[in-house]
């Protein structure tokens, strides 16, 4: 028995959830595990407490993973700048208003009134008149219009809305539907190879500030099995150099994945290294870049660039992953080139 602490029965119940948590000093815990040898009341309710504790740990939820909180402040983001833009825009319709022009500038409205009613009486009993001349054939045919097969304009690219995948005939056959909003809600269906999906699914990655990062995922999940096109790895490239939210950064470096041989995907894979403020994105970036080290046929194409950068990383990223990573690659590549 602890001679410095004295524990009664009463003490085991109020200081037994402090036990079970760890929060009693090495005096008052030694002298409650003597009490309980020689209690087994006491001992079956600090069991009792420990088993609860123990349950509750085992119930929490795992920590959200990088991705998903890159994710969710990258939405955010879109959600504050897209309510920015439409304020802006409300104030501008309501200048252009009518009757907020009236009401601001009554003497110059009196005055436009005016010209238009002198205009109107001028030209409206000419037009009148031309068109009573007209026989009925020429009516009719005036009034039919032959319009040849259209093909997408600046217009519908900016009103592209949402994007869905159709099940094909495999993988990479896999359909597109292209959605449009409008005068007239529209939707375009092919594959990533037809000219104006390809078009419409580039025009949505590339303009990161007009689409919301969901639609923006879904156009690069739709041309990620064409990444064999410099077209298409451009546009990958565009988006993880550029791209407001960290996600879709992120896809798009794993979409670049394997092409670190060319010069412009090994460029964009440095960049996100050395100057991506995300750290799931950087760690995407060296993973890339070690995985290049590992293979002899690419690790002829460092150069002093790529190892500086591994340099700066390994010495000043505020990630202990990337600064290991980066220190490994160097090492892998010292073997192979002057540094």
């Amino acid at each position: 028995m602890n001679k410095n602490i004295s524990v009664q029965c009463n003490d085991v119940e109020r200081l037994a959830v402090f036990y079970a948590c760890g929060e009693l000093t090495p005096e008052e815990r030694l002298a409650i595990e003597e009490h309980a040898a020689t209690c087994a009341a006491c001992a079956a309710s600090l069991a009792r407490e420990q088993q609860l504790i123990a349950a509750v740990v085992a119930r929490q939820a795992p920590e959200p993973s990088a991705t998903l909180v890159a994710q969710c402040r990258g939405d955010l983001g879109d959600a504050l700048d897209d309510a920015a833009q439409h304020g802006w825009r409300q104030r501008m319709l309501a200048w252009l208003r009518p009757g907020a022009w009236f009401t601001v500038r009554p003497a110059w409205s009196a005055a436009l009134l005016i010209i238009l009613g002198v205009a109107l009486g001028l030209t409206l009993p000419r037009w009148l008149e031309n068109r009573e001349t007209l026989s009925p054939e020429a009516l009719n045919a005036s009034a039919m219009v032959v319009r040849p097969e259209s093909t997408l304009s600046g217009q519908d690219l900016r009103n592209v809305s949402s994007i869905s995948f159709v099940p094909g005939a495999g993988a990479d056959q896999s359909g597109v539907q292209v959605y449009y909003v409008g005068e007239e809600s529209r939707v375009r269906t092919g594959t990533p190879d037809d000219s104006d999906v390809r078009r419409a699914l580039l025009y949505v990655l590339q303009n990161n500030l007009q689409f919301d990062s969901g639609l923006r995922l879904d156009s690069l999940e739709a041309l990620r099995s064409r990444s064999g096109d410099a077209d298409v790895r451009g546009a990958f490239c565009f988006a993880a150099r550029n791209d407001r939210n960290p996600g879709v950064r992120l896809k798009a470096l794993e979409a670049l994945r394997g092409f670190e041989q060319e010069a412009a995907v090994r460029k964009t894979f440095m960049d996100a290294l050395l100057r991506d403020d995300n750290p799931g994105v950087r760690i995407e970036a060296i993973n890339a870049l070690r995985a290049m080290a590992d293979r002899p046929a690419l690790a002829g194409a460092a150069d002093a660039e790529l190892l500086k950068v591994l340099r700066d990383r390994m010495q000043n990223d505020s990630n202990s992953y990337v600064r290991l990573q980066s220190a490994a690659a160097v090492r892998q590549l010292g073997t192979r080139a002057q540094y």
